[in-house]
């Protein structure tokens, strides 16, 4: 089974070298502390939430030859995710995203629609990256504290949908080229044309 280094280290590959800090936190340091974990402990999905995620999650890995973000229940993994390991300041920003989907109708519109407003949430949060990290050279350069916000909505969307589906039994023993029980160790093997990457 993939460990967390190793799922990390993947995701971060999928989505281009880099993690939102509170994911490599949460990841590899397990959840919060007590005080934390109080504080958020009433965080939940409601059912048309959660059905809002999951086809979110879907869209980003859909069903094809091998299964998708639903079939993994990615779903559930980012609830539980959001809740147990995540602060509030990141609970109120993906809640903040989820909110803006559901009054565009996320749930009712085409297809095509669907895909138009995440690559919209995308660059919405592809552009507040980049003013957090502004902010956070200015106040560097100041002398000055700065008080980190939430992870943008899409870019915890998409990490821990990316981290749910490839700790999955689906995604690791289906979407990738698993060896159970491997054999004698080959520390490097060409991937022939149009091969899956190797489950870690």
């Amino acid at each position: 089974m993939m460990n967390r280094r190793d799922a990390l280290a993947r995701v971060a590959l999928l989505m281009g070298g880099t993690l939102a800090a509170p994911t490599m936190v949460a990841f590899l340091e397990g959840c919060k502390t007590s005080n934390d974990a109080a504080n958020t402990a009433n965080f939940a999905f409601s059912q048309d939430q959660l059905n809002l995620v999951s086809e979110v999650a879907e869209i980003i890995i859909p069903k094809t030859d091998t299964p998708g973000a639903k079939d993994a229940k990615v779903g559930d993994f980012v609830q539980k995710m959001l809740k147990d390991c995540y602060y509030e300041k990141d609970q109120q920003s993906f809640m903040a995203g989820l909110e803006k989907l559901e009054e565009k109708n996320f749930m009712k519109v085409t297809p095509g629609e669907q895909t138009a407003l995440l690559a919209a949430a995308e660059q919405e949060s592809t552009e507040e990256l980049k003013r957090i990290g502004e902010e956070r050279s200015n106040a560097k350069n100041a002398g000055q504290t700065y008080q980190e916000p939430g992870v943008p909505f899409f870019r915890l969307m998409k990490e821990l949908t990316l981290l749910g589906y490839f700790t999955s039994e689906q995604g690791f023993q289906q979407a990738l080229v698993y060896v159970p029980v491997p054999g004698r160790y080959d520390g490097c093997i060409d991937l022939e044309p149009g091969q899956k990457a190797w489950a870690l």
